[in-house]
């Protein structure tokens, strides 16, 4: 058992992974995490510039907060795509795999403290980042920054979420959840791409990710053909609304399940069958 886990050893060797990350991505999440701050600057200068030729203006306006949602949601896209390959893409090189693979720790040990580093330092950290430079912006400019994100997050979208429950319909949707689970499916299929590839790492995994949904279109066509099945019909299928609800979380959580145990399975897999 010592072979396979030890937890000291573990604990060693995932302080060594954290050091790495941040020698490898520190820098660029760190930018990534500022993007309200970097997106606040460019959207002033540009005011500024406006305000130098048109003379009509009465000054610096209210930044947008489309802009501010698009910044969040392009940042994780970002990350998402990036983080695996710049955190662990040195793992398919000669000489840098070849350390990696005499650093005293088990396969297991590896494999866990990649998953912990993409699947919840990384988040951690980067929304963290965000929270704090958006708050400290909203506070500090008010009236050109506007409110911050978490503002829009009331206290009965707050209940929403955190009872995940629409008792009129019988529907339990844990949102934060899903968000945290959709974020480990994305992650792990590009941290996957990146041991796997040695050129290319995120277009391949990409070109790989829409051959593989190719291929579930067709089987999906092939075992339900032309037939049309609407929400009603899929309700009366069962015995009540409840039913119905039930029997849909019930196949996502079987998606997620399966999506994100493949990818796990796939990743130590090639982690243990890694030879330079």
């Amino acid at each position: 058992m010592n072979n396979i886990f030890d937890i000291k050893r573990f604990g060693n060797y995932f302080l060594y992974d954290l050091r790495r990350a941040k020698n490898n991505y520190g820098l660029s999440l760190l930018l990534l995490g500022l993007i309200p701050v970097i997106l606040f600057v460019a959207y002033v200068l540009l005011s500024l510039i406006g305000l130098l030729f048109n003379s009509h203006a009465n000054g610096i306006g209210m930044m947008p907060d489309g802009m501010k949602f698009a910044a969040v949601f392009t940042t994780i896209f970002v990350v998402i795509l990036g983080a695996g390959a710049k955190i662990y893409g040195f793992v398919t090189e000669k000489r840098a795999g070849s350390d990696f693979l005499m650093l005293p720790a088990s396969t297991l040990e590896k494999w866990l403290s990649m998953v912990l580093v993409v699947c919840v330092v990384l988040p951690v950290i980067l929304f963290a980042l965000q929270f704090v430079s958006d708050g400290l912006l909203a506070l500090i400019f008010p009236n050109t920054y506007g409110s911050s994100l978490a503002s829009f997050i009331d206290q009965d979208f707050i209940d929403g979420i955190s009872a995940g429950l629409m008792e009129e319909e019988g529907l339990y949707i844990n949102f934060p959840a899903m968000m945290f689970l959709s974020w480990c499916q994305n992650v792990l299929a590009f941290t996957l791409g990146a041991v796997c590839f040695k050129r290319g790492k995120v277009g391949k995994t990409i070109l790989c990710l829409f051959g593989l949904g190719i291929l579930f279109s067709t089987l999906m066509v092939i075992l339900v053909g032309n037939t049309n099945i609407d929400t009603d019909q899929f309700v009366s299928f069962f015995d009540s609304p409840e039913k119905a609800f039930s029997a849909a979380n019930w196949l996502i959580n079987i998606f997620y399940i399966i999506v994100i145990g493949g990818l796990l399975g796939g990743l130590y897999y090639r982690l243990r069958t890694i030879k330079q």
